[in-house]
């Protein structure tokens, strides 16, 4: 081999070897990135929305003169961060006009034992209606059952809201 065949088979050597390490040290860093991310993404405990006081969905919530207000669907979220998050789909049936929302609802919670107590982070003391509606997102305690079963006992201290995995 001669000497100039000699420097370019070692510059492209060299050229490799840095091209080599260059990808490399992008992997490490995109490897550390995901599992920084993975880790600190909170873990989650998610339930939907079965029963609402011993009723299948869906189940009337409120009613007035021409209208009432069914639950159709919800999922509770349980952050291992000690946040809760209620999502709710709820059907308004006015004579022949139907209309599907959603609702959010959050707050926080804290786990004693096999009892989980919510705080509601609105605060919100419902509303001065004499007529008796049900609000879903008041969650008080609730309970977990070795069946993937979640009970969920509503302020009202009369209303059981059944959550299933």
């Amino acid at each position: 081999m001669t000497e100039t065949m000699t420097r370019r088979a070692l510059a492209g050597a060299l050229a490799l070897g840095v091209l080599l390490a260059t990808d490399l040290e992008a992997q490490t860093t995109a490897d550390a990135t995901t599992r920084t991310t993975t880790a600190s993404a909170p873990a989650e405990e998610r339930y939907h929305l079965v029963e609402v006081g011993g009723k299948k969905l869906p189940v009337e919530v409120e009613k007035e003169w021409r209208c009432h207000e069914s639950v159709t669907r919800g999922t509770l979220t349980l952050r291992d961060d000690g946040r809760w998050h209620l999502q709710t789909t709820i059907r308004e049936q006015c004579g022949s006009r139907a209309e599907v929302e959603t609702d959010d609802e959050e707050g926080r919670y804290t786990r004693e034992g096999g009892t989980i107590t919510f705080h509601d982070d609105d605060d919100d003391d419902g509303d001065w209606d004499l007529r008796r509606d049900l609000d879903l997102d008041d969650l008080k305690t609730a309970t977990a059952g070795g069946d993937g079963a979640l009970t969920v006992q509503l302020a009202d201290g009369e209303t059981a809201l059944l959550f299933r995995r």
